[in-house]
């Protein structure tokens, strides 16, 4: 065979081969499937076909009419709330589609990345255009852009045409940056199709908003059994239960044209609440709500509400009670009847917080009490713990904190307070700002910042120790001082240096500006106008000599401020003058009082000898750094 028949056999081959697939043009509802369908036909990979939209034509149906195609005119009724939640609207869309292969396509004008996203609903798309340094302008970049969107929602089912208008402004707004900046410098999110979202009915429901406040994790998210809420305690105008009507919600419509309905809402928990005169009852469209109309604690009778301020109980226990939280701000009393030398009233490991506690008996190990006002006509074991603004207690072992303090008889344990006052003292520990003792044993410590008063002395190895500084008061009112005098100190050590440098500037230019003030009144004496560059040397110095003598001043202020502080806190400290230590008997030996000084730290003590009759004793500066413990077998009488 020649070389014309090789030539002619394979035009002959070639001419019997399927046509290669360029393009189609198609009509459906469904471009997605009709992409399958001519990658079938034509033995092509889906990935190696695309579309570009030519035409589409929307139709509705509703009650009113069948299979309407949208106009101009009838388009904009999709922007209509009530018109698009209609639930018998149906929206079908047509497109009219060129269906072509891939192929490597100009690069004249780059397009950055889109990608969509949307809600669960389906009832917000947005577009990201992410961040590009390669986008090229060009006229059509708008065009190119709006087209690359449309085909992804067809992609995903998405209308075209319909709620949509942001996406043409952001897009505008876009293609403006890229041509002014030449590229896309941050990622850009924006919506391209907004539906209507749903709101779901609301279920009634009854809401126990007291029974919330009841916690029952510790600090370290541990369950702690204790706390069960016996007491629920609420303040005035708090609501206490809520009823949440049933509502209804209202339907939606995603961007694919799908209407979303709601389900009718649930009425279960309608429950009649009988209320008393202590509880509001307020209404409104969506809930009825019940407010208190006094602070105190929610009792609750035979389905009857109220709110109480005093509580009546036998014990507080880990089996009865639990642990009461009712916060000290509540105005709730609680009485604890328990009063058996053999009980506890209040358990091993309770804890009360409350505005008063009255407790007839015993307060067992580990328990913690917090008030304003508390009672208690029993024991303390050691390891109990009472906080109150007042609080009285016959027999105390344990440790109490408060201002106005008043204990029977204390045995060892630990006393912090304001004013305290025992009859009977046995051993412990007593801080306070005043502290008497009607009878004193031994073994005992006591610290005070104002008076210690002794009625009788009967024991040995006492120590009475005064020093200003155990309050908390007076701490905070000597750090205060000294935090200010610390700054003041610090902000004075810049004044001379700068006052020498100014005064040094205005000294070198005053000579020149008496010759300009001189210069001024000779050209005025002849009639003749000053040029204003002299008025305005005159003016810088002036201006210089002004800022000067402000600043000498603050100095001055700042100085005389720094005086006053270290007076303050010279009056503050020189407190333990006034301080005494007073004995109402004679004094017996080996027992110990001792004054502490702050500036200069320093404890200057005396031991009384047996019998000796010291009234009051007082620290009194001698002067010279020396100061002495005076003792007198007088009362001052202050």
């Amino acid at each position: 065979m020649g070389l014309f028949d090789k030539m002619t056999s394979s035009d002959t081959d070639k001419s019997s081969e399927t046509p290669e697939f360029k393009s189609i043009i198609v009509e459906t509802t469904n471009v997605v499937k009709e992409l399958k369908n001519v990658s079938i036909a034509h033995h092509l990979k889906l990935s190696e076909l695309s579309f570009k939209l030519l035409k589409v034509t929307t139709f509705f149906s509703d009650d009113k009419i069948e299979n309407n195609q949208a106009g101009e005119e009838e388009m904009k009724l999709f922007l209509d709330d009530a018109f698009i939640l209609n639930p018998n609207l149906k929206i079908t869309q047509h497109y009219r589609v060129e269906i072509y292969k891939i192929i490597d396509s100009d690069t004249s004008t780059s397009l950055p990345a889109i990608a969509l996203s949307a809600n669960k609903n389906l009832t917000k798309i947005v577009a990201m255009v992410s961040k590009s340094n390669e986008v090229k302008y060009s006229p059509k970049l708008e065009e190119m852009m709006i087209e690359d969107i449309q085909i992804k929602k067809i992609r995903a089912g998405i209308l075209i045409g319909i709620r949509d208008q942001n996406m043409y402004k952001e897009i505008k707004k876009l293609v403006a940056n890229i041509r002014v900046n030449g590229i896309v410098d941050q990622n850009v999110s924006f919506v391209v199709c907004q539906g209507v979202d749903d709101v779901p009915s609301i279920n009634d429901d009854l809401i126990y908003h007291y029974k919330k406040k009841t916690t029952l994790k510790n600090a370290e998210g541990k369950v702690d059994y204790s706390k069960r809420g016996y007491i629920s305690a609420v303040e005035k105008d708090e609501c206490i239960i809520e009823y949440i009507k049933p509502q209804m919600g209202t339907p939606g419509r995603n961007c694919r044209g799908v209407f979303i309905p709601i389900k009718e809402p649930r009425k279960t928990n309608e429950t009649p609440i009988g209320i008393t005169s202590n509880i509001i009852k307020k209404e409104s469209e969506t809930s009825i709500k019940y407010v208190a109309n006094q602070g105190g604690y929610v009792n609750v009778d035979k389905g009857n509400y109220d709110i109480q301020e005093q509580m009546e109980i036998n014990e507080i226990s880990f089996r009865s009670t639990g642990s009461i939280d009712a916060n000290v701000t509540s105005n709730i009393k609680i009485n604890i009847k328990e009063k058996d030398v053999l009980k506890d009233a209040i358990g091993a490991g309770m804890s009360v917080e409350t505005s008063e506690l009255i407790v007839q008996g015993n307060i067992g190990s580990g328990a913690k009490i917090k008030a304003k006002i508390v009672e208690i006509g029993g024991q303390t074991h050691q390891s109990a713990y009472i906080e109150a603004d007042t609080m009285s207690i016959a027999v105390h072992r344990g440790e109490a904190v408060g201002r106005e303090i008043t204990i029977d008889r204390l045995e060892g344990g630990k006393v912090t307070g304001d004013v305290i006052s025992i009859k009977q003292m046995i051993g412990g520990e007593v801080v306070g700002g005043t502290v008497k003792v009607d009878v004193l044993m031994s073994n005992a410590r006591i610290t005070a910042s104002e008076i210690i008063e002794i009625t009788e002395l009967k024991g040995n190895n006492n120590k009475l120790l005064i020093d200003p500084s155990v309050t908390k008061e007076f701490n905070q009112r000597i750090e205060e001082i000294k935090i200010k005098l610390e700054k003041l100190e610090e902000e004075l050590k810049a004044y001379p240096r700068q006052l020498s440098g100014r005064k040094e500037l205005i000294d070198k230019n005053k000579p020149m500006a008496e010759m300009v003030k001189a210069k001024i009144l000779e050209l005025k004496e002849s009639k003749v106008e000053p040029p204003m560059s002299l008025y305005a040397k005159i003016k810088d110095f002036q201006e210089k000599v002004m800022e000067y003598n402000a600043l000498l001043q603050e100095f001055k202020d700042k100085k005389e401020t720094l005086h006053e502080y270290q007076n303050e806190l010279s009056s503050v400290q020189m407190k333990i003058f006034k301080a005494k230590v007073i004995s109402h008997s004679a004094w017996k030996e080996y027992n110990e009082v001792r004054f502490h000084l702050i500036n200069p730290p320093k404890d200057i003590t005396y031991s009384p000898k047996e019998r000796e009759t010291i009234r009051e004793m007082m620290l009194k500066d001698m002067g010279d750094g020396e100061y002495r413990i005076t003792r007198s077998s007088e009362y001052s009488g202050t």
